[in-house]
């Protein structure tokens, strides 16, 4: 059976640039780890900081194999890397858990209270004292914030949507040991106007003088025992560099009443609840309380249509409650309040609707709303807009772009779905001579695929990916598949698109983005596999009844050096459960 592979054919390949650009300066590669393509890049770290709020950034630099003021990768364990940095006579050897909290924030961990500066002059040493789940989880570790400022190929980062929507009236209170900065709430506001990914503060009543203030959200995540991070940056302060330019809010939200409560240390670091030295550096707290809202207009209040029940929940930027929906546009940063106004008699897929963006400006509009299983789901809007009902021209096949579907996964209540590629499969990555692609499912846990970068010749690995199955489903020929991340940071998304042929001997399969792009050359872009000898799954009796036998998929590519150059190739095998 041969599978085409989706795979980032493109990333492998500048990956291998840096290794290349190594050999060309006459150094050797020694690392025998790489760091994933999301670590990689250009991060600020705060380096210096005291309790008058001054503070020193320096400038670190994740590669494809190291970190150089920290070592080079030698051996990835999970989330765990030990990096060595060789003096010759001595080694420094370090365990760091490496943990992407967004696209643009990581967390680095060291064991207990040791500082990131600690070596140890052996490996087994390090290794014992890498940090574990548990102290993570439970704040026993030393940890550091890195604010990414480029990606991997130089490119500065994008701001990223922030998570509290609507407008809020703001208690402001900052306690130093000189003085106490108060602002009144019923004066003192919060909104994301005109880009979701900004938390516009105007602060008034103030015991000194009012001021206004404008943050750029770079990320937010849940800590390890649920508790709630954002990360911001402070524009006005790039040219100070004494001054606070990051900051990391830690809050809470009560999800009945909507309000938030908000507190920042001095510094760039995290708020740490479960550490008792916040105290001195815990000084700035905020309560928010939302703001109401303008009523709808009658025809949209009083309307009767509602949207299907199965929409009904949390998805990636999509909430739909009590038959409304919101809608976070990625590429716009424009929120959108979305009311249903009826539903097309001739296609009950097309929606009528009002919508109110973040900035209360309103509009009539249609929308597409297609169901491709239970964890996913794909909807469009239409291309223009009135500010008058007008359900034939809104609602026009004219009005929406073929194939320009916004594609969901659910995030609350998902039900569990095996990949549809079931086994171990081997192939070449395409534009590539050495570079294996491994690709696999397991039948014990029939949801999550795994998959692999290798050198066809020497087997060592350049990347391992990890993916759950969120569903898939058949469109013109072709089989679209939409995943979860699971080895980067919560949030990470990918569609694959193939098709099987030869009596399911032959699998087409590539990239095709966040939003299951339709446009692209499958056939320019495809990565095939073939199957590999079959074997059974000792000991597993999930599989017992089942109509097939769940398949370990896995893609391992490797490089190899010919003539001074670096050549990547791809493998894949498959394994049959039965």
């Amino acid at each position: 059976m041969v599978v085409v592979v989706v795979h980032s054919f493109h990333s492998i390949q500048n990956r291998l640039s840096t290794f290349c650009f190594l050999s060309f300066l006459g150094q050797r590669c020694t690392a025998i780890c790489y760091f994933p393509l999301e670590f990689q890049g250009e991060y600020k770290m705060q380096t210096v900081s005291n309790l008058y709020g001054n503070v020193q950034y320096s400038t670190l630099n994740i590669t494809a194999t190291s970190i150089p003021i920290w070592g080079n990768c030698h051996e990835r364990r999970g989330s765990n890397f030990v990096l060595i940095l060789d003096y010759g006579v001595n080694k420094c050897i370090r365990c760091l858990h490496l943990k992407m909290r967004s696209k643009n924030i990581m967390q680095v961990f060291t064991t207990g209270q040791e500082t990131i500066s600690k070596c140890y002059v052996n490996e087994e040493s390090a290794i014992n004292n890498c940090p574990t789940t548990e102290f993570v989880q439970n704040s026993l570790n030393s940890e550091i914030l890195l604010f990414k400022t480029k990606d991997a190929a130089g490119t500065s980062t994008r701001t990223e949507y922030c998570p509290l929507d609507g407008k809020f009236s703001v208690n402001y209170k900052s306690v130093d040991k000189n003085y106490t900065l108060e602002c009144k709430e019923n004066e003192s506001t919060l909104d994301s106007c005109p880009f979701g990914s900004h938390l516009n503060f105007r602060f008034r009543q103030c015991n000194v003088n009012d001021f206004d203030v404008s943050f750029e959200c770079l990320g937010h995540w849940k800590g390890p025992n649920g508790e709630n991070y954002l990360a911001l940056t402070d524009k006005r302060q790039t040219n100070n560099p004494k001054a606070v330019q990051y900051k990391c809010a830690l809050y809470t939200r009560n999800e009945l009443e909507g309000t938030i409560n908000m507190q920042f240390r001095k510094d760039s670091a995290c708020p740490t609840p479960t550490k008792s030295d916040n105290s001195d550096f815990i000084y700035e707290h905020l309560s928010l309380k939302p703001l109401i809202e303008d009523n709808w207009p009658p025809e949209v209040s009083y309307g009767q249509c509602n949207f299907p029940q199965w929409m009904g929940g949390t998805w990636e930027h999509v909430k739909i409650f009590d038959n409304t929906l919101v809608y976070k546009d990625r590429s716009t940063f424009k929120t959108f309040t979305i009311k249903c106004m009826g539903v097309l008699d001739d296609d009950d897929n097309k929606y009528l609707i009002f919508s109110r963006n973040q900035c209360g400006e309103e509009q009539y509009n249609c929308m597409k709303i297609q169901k491709r299983s239970d964890n996913i789901m794909e909807l469009q809007l239409g291309k223009t807009f009135s500010k008058t009902i007008d359900a034939y021209g809104l609602c026009n096949s004219d009005n929406f772009e073929e194939g320009a579907w916004i594609t969901q996964g659910r995030v609350d209540e998902k039900v569990d779905v095996a990949c549809p590629i079931s086994g171990e499969y081997t192939g070449l990555i395409p534009n590539t001579d050495d570079l294996c692609a491994k690709l696999w499912s397991d039948c014990r846990v029939p949801d999550v695929m795994y998959y692999q970068v290798s050198s066809c010749e020497t087997n060592e690995i350049y990347e391992e990916r990890e993916y759950t199955c969120l569903g898939h489903w058949q469109e013109n020929n072709l089989l679209y598949t939409y995943t979860q991340r699971k080895d980067v940071s919560d949030g990470s998304y990918e569609c694959f698109v193939g098709s099987i042929m030869n009596n399911k001997e032959t699998i087409s399969i590539r990239e095709a983005g966040e939003d299951c792009r339709r446009s692209v050359d499958q056939e320019i872009y495809e990565m095939k596999l073939k199957k590999q000898g079959l074997y059974s799954c000792i000991g597993n009796t999930s599989c017992t009844g089942c109509l097939f036998c769940i398949f370990s998929m896995k893609v391992t590519t490797v490089g190899t050096r010919r003539g001074g150059r670096l050549i990547v190739t791809s493998k894949f095998h498959a394994r049959k459960y039965f």
